[in-house]
């Protein structure tokens, strides 16, 4: 689980402060407010672990990519390309990862660690973009360290002999060296190429549904950042035999998903049914919106459902301590449907050990996820909630201070506009009218 970020110098945000994440972290505030560029961060670090290209300091993106940042200049704050841009994350390994420490005397020592830290500054030298520092450990001090220039890198761990050493997917390739150092090195890129293996995004507009779907039979490891593999994952998952436990039983994803959506009173039931075709790699998605009324394709209800349905899918196919990041997951969503998206976060999180991390417009959420607090259904120390603000171009964060109870002490101004002045403001209106009535 990642349990604190940074960044210094990335888009509306000159410095984040150490932001805090929990197992059910929310991001709230207004549009332009810096609150997707807080997830872009850790997708742009996903992306750049994940790249073919070992050579590139960092990828900020391309087709089909998490996210398209551009170059530097369009990313660095204000313009600034002689700022440093930097990036810090902590997390809690669910994994503890033995390390062989290498001391300054030279004596080797095995230790195990399960809290792993990561720092990279990033900057423009001579008109190329260089790594500065990277620093891995278990604490932002760091038990390794590279000190970076034009690509090639010192360790300073061990009085062995140098040999040219190669790491790759580590912001671009490190040429020297001390072995003992490289490897204890390694032992920590391991980790942290591992950790983005289980983060998993699902972007703010889903694809659309289709009237049928074809499977060759792939087996995605999600659903795709805008939902278009859901339909592959479900089949996949159905081949497997996979299943989720819940309470004592184990139940299929497709189970779970007609459990949710009829709690949420948006359909009966809802199937992948193969059509018969010449190759038999057709299926159609059905529902059912009441026990008496007739299947009907997805593509033919309402936008909503389908814009809602990955979502659903994302929580159970992720496999268990993923990380999993969600952008306005209750967009096109009746009121009493984004309440209970709060219900289903909350059970993924307790159920299935992960962690989510969402940006959201949705009062109802919030005001759900409070009443549960009350309910001790989540304790407020599983969540963290902040609000996100730009003021004069430059993003700052407050977070929502929670008791025990879901009472948030420091409410801000204007936190999902201004309710009470629209209702004096139509109080008035009413009154003025009724005083122009009166004198006709």
């Amino acid at each position: 689980m990642i349990t604190h970020i940074r960044m210094k110098n990335f888009k509306s945000w000159a410095d984040s402060g150490e932001v805090e994440l929990a197992p059910l972290t929310g991001f709230f505030g207004t549009n332009s407010s810096g609150k997707s560029s807080l997830l872009q961060m850790l997708l742009l670090l996903k992306q750049t672990t994940e790249q073919e290209d070992a050579e590139e300091v960092i990828f900020f993106g391309g087709e089909n990519t998490l996210v398209k940042l551009g170059n530097f200049r369009e990313v660095i704050h204000a313009h600034k390309l002689v700022a440093p841009l930097a990036f810090e994350f902590q997390c809690h390994l669910t994994h503890p990862r033995s390390l062989i420490n290498i001391p300054e005397d030279g004596t080797p020592w095995e230790q195990k660690v399960d809290q792993f830290a990561y720092e990279s500054i990033i900057q423009v030298e001579n008109g190329k973009l260089i790594v500065e520092k990277l620093s891995y450990g278990s604490s932002l001090k760091g038990y390794a360290e590279i000190v970076c220039s034009e690509g090639r890198a010192s360790f300073p761990r061990s009085n062995k002999t140098e040999t040219n050493i190669q790491l790759e997917n580590c912001y671009g390739k490190w040429s020297s060296g001390t072995t003992e150092s490289v490897k204890f090195l390694q032992k920590y890129v391991s980790a942290f190429e591992e950790l983005f293996l289980y983060v998993f995004y699902l972007g703010p507009t889903r694809a659309h549904p289709q009237r049928h779907y074809h499977w060759e039979g792939s087996h995605p490891t999600d659903i795709g950042h805008w939902g278009d593999k859901m339909i592959d994952a479900l089949l996949s998952a159905r081949v497997d035999l996979k299943t989720i436990q819940y309470d004592e039983e184990h139940v299929s994803i497709e189970e779970k998903i007609s459990e949710w959506l009829r709690e949420m009173d948006l359909a009966y039931s809802f199937s992948l049914e193969r059509i018969e075709t010449r190759d038999g790699k057709d299926y159609d998605v059905l529902v059912q919106k009441s026990p008496e009324s007739a299947k009907v394709a997805l593509a033919d209800m309402g936008y909503g459902l389908s814009q809602f349905l990955p979502v659903l899918v994302h929580c159970y196919y992720a496999p268990v301590g993923s990380t999993l990041i969600l952008e306005q997951p209750g967009i096109h969503l009746h009121p009493m449907v984004q309440s209970q998206l709060a219900d289903l976060l909350i059970e993924v999180v307790n159920e299935r050990k992960l962690q989510i991390l969402v940006e959201s417009h949705s009062e109802h959420l919030l005001t759900r996820l409070q009443r549960r607090i009350a309910e001790e259904k989540i304790s407020s120390d599983q969540t963290a909630l902040y609000f996100c603000r730009n003021d004069e171009g430059v993003s700052n964060i407050e977070r929502l201070k929670m008791d025990e109870f879901g009472n948030i002490e420091n409410w801000p101004e204007n936190f999902f506009g201004n309710e009470m002045g629209d209702l004096f403001a139509m109080t008035d209106a009413q009154r003025e009218r009724q005083k122009r009535a009166e004198g006709e």
